[in-house]
């Protein structure tokens, strides 16, 4: 049995036990502040965003996630609170060459984003480049300095040696964050979060995302292992704080 199989394995034994209700149920705090509370849909205006910010303040989440024309309107909307603002880059292909890429997050940074979500050059996962793979989180970490970056790895059109990989070169790359998926080539599952949390060490964060609709689910994926959650649902599963 090689190495991946005994991970796969017993990420594989975590999440089904997760599923059937064996897990420790964190406190619904933790839930709200893993929360990214995300808008990334095309003609967002400045009033969605507003809204948007709004929410995350009385709900008490850790961020907002808008696309790049929308992180002033964030900026502004946010000032003077705890939530940070979040913005997407190379979004949703990972297909951007590096130089365009890193054009997005340092434009992002300047002008008022705190943490960058970016797409890995998910063709270079998926053919094993590993050299390419590196050159792209090492221009993604330089250019982030200062910053959280998060880097997505597009779980469900990786099988799991491709993810095991990108996981562990983004380690090594000093990524403070892998990210299950954009949602655009299907949801996390509880298992993506279980394989990650199997195979990474405590230097790397995981935040998972992609169809997280209940509090059931939240509640899972935060036991599984996620430290942050990218959802637009999750108005509808928590409450306001006092």
């Amino acid at each position: 049995m090689t190495d991946i199989e005994l991970l796969s394995g017993r990420a594989r034994l975590k999440a089904a036990k997760a599923e059937a209700g064996f897990f420790e149920h964190p406190p619904e705090d933790r839930i709200r502040r893993s929360i990214d509370h995300t808008l990334l849909s095309a003609g967002t205006t400045a009033d969605d965003v507003a809204i948007l910010c709004d929410e995350a303040v009385r709900f008490g989440f850790a961020s907002v996630c808008v696309p790049l024309n929308c992180v002033t309107d964030a900026r502004r909307s946010l000032s003077g609170t705890e939530v940070k603002v979040s913005s997407v880059a190379s979004f949703p292909l990972g297909a951007s060459p590096i130089p365009v890429k890193t054009a997005e997050v340092r434009w992002a940074l300047e002008n008022g984003a705190e943490e960058m979500d970016v797409v890995l050059d998910i063709r270079a996962v998926r053919t094993d480049d590993k050299r390419a793979v590196r050159e792209d989180l090492a221009a993604l970490r330089d250019v982030s300095r200062g910053a959280v970056l998060k880097v997505i790895l597009e779980m469900p059109i990786l099988n799991d040696a491709q993810a095991v990989t990108a996981l562990l070169l983004a380690e090594q790359a000093g990524v403070d964050y892998v990210k299950t998926c954009t949602g655009f080539a299907g949801g996390v599952t509880f298992y993506h979060v279980a394989l990650l949390k199997t195979a990474a060490s405590d230097r790397v964060r995981i935040k998972a995302s992609g169809g997280i609709r209940t509090y059931a689910a939240a509640e899972i994926l935060v036991a599984l292992g996620a430290d942050r959650l990218g959802t637009s649902k999750a108005t509808q599963f928590l409450t306001p704080l006092a």
